[in-house]
């Protein structure tokens, strides 16, 4: 597939990031079908010239593709094209602005916390990566060039106050255009709770070395990870009154 990124200008935009979220292929009987993740027989990614141009190339059948793109200074955006010898024009814009404000419990505002957006919706083909900023010194916010036209959840990040002692929960909003500031108002934290458990072995034996535990929010990417000690005992701090999940495995380098 051969293609080119501009802006809402149609200037070309050079070293925008091409990347491949899935294909669509014809099944047996005639019907479009979907498969996401790597293959080893398409490029997974591409960055643009000086002209905006990039190609994907691959070596078994595609009826489509799915490319997210992202561009300095704008919005990430995710395509469905049709494969074919016709070059594809894939338009990318600014984005919108959301904005907030981090409070501790007593009202006043929390600096250097790290918040989180993420799409709602997680599904395959519609996913938008989470994107991450630090609060300032008035705990202030402001996270750029998020793709309008959809609904995200903002979230303060566990990790960044666990040490802290305190908690916070997702808040939805919509962007609906670009150029827009969406304010999702004051995100008040409050003390937080502590989980801890403990791993046992169905043989009974030592948990083996390298052994960790992931703990993750409902409301979006927000997660945690834990080291599993010699007495599979484990630990999380800095969560809040909500539903989470967990899973035991061994940490990839």
């Amino acid at each position: 597939m051969r293609g080119r990124v501009v802006d809402g200008h149609g200037t070309p935009l050079r070293d925008a990031v091409v990347e491949q979220e899935g294909i669509g292929y014809r099944g047996p009987n005639g019907g479009m079908g979907h498969r996401f993740g790597a293959r080893d027989w398409i490029d997974l990614m591409a960055v643009t010239n000086e002209k905006g141009e990039f190609e994907m190339a691959y070596s078994k059948p595609a009826v489509e593709m799915i490319l997210k793109v992202t561009a300095r200074g704008m919005a990430a955006k995710l395509f469905t094209e049709p494969t074919g010898p016709d070059r594809k024009t894939l338009t990318v814009t600014e984005g919108a602005v959301v904005t907030g404000r981090l409070l501790k419990p007593d009202g006043t505002p929390l600096a250097n916390a790290e918040i989180g957006i993420t799409s709602h919706s997680h599904i395959s083909g519609q996913f938008i990566s989470e994107v991450r900023i630090g609060t300032r010194e008035d705990g202030t916010f402001a996270i750029t060039n998020i793709p309008a036209g959809r609904v995200w959840t903002v979230y303060p990040k566990m990790d960044s106050l666990a040490g802290r002692n305190l908690a916070g929960t997702g808040v939805p909003c919509e962007t609906v255009d670009d150029g827009q500031e969406v304010n999702v108002g004051d995100i008040r934290l409050r003390p937080s709770y502590t989980l801890r458990g403990k791993v046992v072995l169905s043989d009974g034996k030592p948990i083996p070395p390298g052994m960790h535990v992931t703990l993750g929010a409902d409301w979006g990417m927000d997660s945690q990870m834990a080291a599993i000690a010699e007495d599979g005992t484990f630990e999380f701090r800095g969560l809040t009154n909500a539903v989470y999940s967990i899973n035991a495995g061994r940490k990839r380098l």
